[in-house]
């Protein structure tokens, strides 16, 4: 599918985003009951929103725009040609029924393996982010960019642990330099709304040790439309491949940059 116009063009996000928000319905009307989880593997919790979100996603993004469509839930293998959705119903599953009210639907597009489009909802905030390559990011429509800071010391550093038992040595001890050069550190638990979060400024770093595909996609674009840079952690700019993800200003990538050698 080729958006040829900046009508077509709007019209295309627009609809993406009234998916999002639908998504973000059930979201809520399970996080307003408290809903039970089981777990889907040792760590990993999922709820009935996760399911019943992605089927929503599923159904309405591929009537849209037919293509490839890899979910949280259902899985199945990442595109390197052609389209791709790739969808997190419920990023932030454990906040469902624990602390902090911190949830997201997140939608993404691959196009030949690059993130093209990245749409993020926050239902409990009514908080939309959006984005296309090729233009700029939107929070609720504002256009926004990411901060200007350039002190490391002043920062403010989000990070999210994974839930892989092997990566969290080694990011303790990234945090612990990280932490003898940052203002603070933030641990959301929701990477989509982290990424979102560094596109408005409100997070000048942020990063996180095995970047899942489903977090990352819609992330990804909405940073760098932001006029922020999306890398991996020797540096190099992020890609599908990659296994941990820093995301900031060009600035704060390298000033932290050692942090994570």
């Amino acid at each position: 599918m080729k958006i040829k116009t900046a009508a077509e063009e709007d019209f295309f996000i627009e609809e993406i985003e009234k998916i999002a928000r639908s998504a973000g319905q059930i979201v809520m009307a399970h996080y307003a009951r408290g809903a039970a989880h089981e777990f889907k593997s040792e760590r990993q919790v999922v709820t009935g929103a996760d399911g019943k979100s992605e089927q929503l996603l599923k159904e309405r993004l591929l009537k849209i725009h037919p293509c490839g469509f890899y979910g949280e839930e259902e899985g199945g293998d990442i595109a390197e040609q052609g389209d791709q959705w790739v969808v997190d119903p419920l990023d932030g599953t454990e906040n469902v029924s624990g602390y902090p009210p911190l949830l997201a639907v997140s939608i993404g597009l691959l196009r030949d393996g690059k993130p093209v489009l990245g749409v993020i909802y926050d239902p409990v905030h009514s908080t939309l982010y959006s984005a296309q390559e090729g233009g700029r990011t939107r929070v609720n429509a504002e256009l926004v960019e990411t901060g200007n800071q350039t002190d490391p010391s002043k920062a403010v550093v989000g990070l999210d642990f994974s839930s892989d038992m092997g990566t969290r040595a080694r990011t303790l001890e990234q945090l612990s330099r990280v932490l003898e050069l940052a203002r603070a550190v933030k641990v959301f638990g929701v990477p989509s709304l982290s990424l979102g979060a560094v596109a408005t400024g409100r997070l000048d770093l942020f990063f996180r040790p095995s970047t899942k595909i489903t977090d990352m996609v819609a992330g990804v674009c909405i940073v760098r439309a932001s006029g922020g840079r999306v890398a991996d952690y020797d540096g190099r700019d992020w890609t599908i491949h990659s296994e941990g993800v820093i995301a900031g200003s060009s600035w704060m990538i390298n000033a932290y940059l050692p942090c994570f050698k």
